[in-house]
């Protein structure tokens, strides 16, 4: 699972996703995620190396981590999460209903998914979200995740829109992260995740840079997740 992170984004907790285990008051002593996942893989710790894991602690290490459950938040490595084989549906049988909640909305716009996330959003949500993440007859490609409005974000919710990243990158996507508050900012880069993403000032901007009809737009980012000029 996604390491655990305090409200302000500058703390985080690595847990074991098989047995629980928990290191607390990694990032105030330790700084960033990359520093700590060095020092536990030495100390016998095997999982993924971003931050969104799976990690397995050195005494469930032993076990393979695929006896455990590999993908604890869902889309794990842009992978659709494993459920158990279901009943096919008849002709009579109601269509499944899509999660809905009013803190998630998404749209295509430019032939990118444009999700907006707003209000204070933990576990609950994931549902709706992996709903607007992959609508029904939607292609991955571009996605564009509006945060502007968000008031907090817990890691489990970081940990899909991760996922959600990896899902656009291997259909040739790019993600775009748009109105990012600082302890937004704050938490990403504590998990060394801040990178993977495209960071752009409003969905407009995004968008633009997408379509990639304006030669003043950002063509780059640092290794901060900063935009910078072609």
């Amino acid at each position: 699972m996604t390491a655990a992170t305090t409200p302000d984004g500058t703390d985080f907790t690595l847990i074991c996703d098989a047995c629980g285990q928990s290191v607390t008051g990694l990032g105030a002593t330790m700084h960033n995620w990359d520093l700590v996942w060095a020092l536990f893989r030495r100390h016998g710790w095997t999982g993924a190396r971003l931050a969104t894991g799976p990690h397995s602690c050195g005494r469930c290490s032993r076990v393979p981590l695929a006896s455990a459950d590999a993908d604890p938040v869902g889309w794990l490595a842009g992978d659709a999460p494993s459920t158990a084989a279901e009943v096919p549906e008849t002709a009579d049988d109601p269509a499944a209903a899509v999660p809905t909640d009013p803190r998630v909305s998404g749209v295509v716009a430019d032939e990118a998914l444009v999700v907006t996330l707003s209000g204070d959003l933990d576990i609950e949500v994931g549902p709706a979200l992996r709903a607007a993440l992959s609508p029904v007859g939607y292609r991955p490609g571009h996605l564009v995740l509006d945060l502007s409005r968000v008031g907090t974000l817990d890691s489990s919710v970081l940990g899909l829109l991760v996922a959600a990243r990896h899902r656009a990158a291997q259909a040739g996507g790019h993600t775009c992260l748009v109105g990012i508050a600082p302890f937004i900012r704050r938490m990403m880069h504590t998990l060394c995740l801040l990178h993977l993403f495209v960071v752009l000032p409003d969905r407009a901007t995004a968008v633009g840079w997408l379509r990639g009809d304006d030669a003043d737009l950002p063509r780059q980012r640092d290794l901060r997740g900063e935009t910078t000029p072609a």
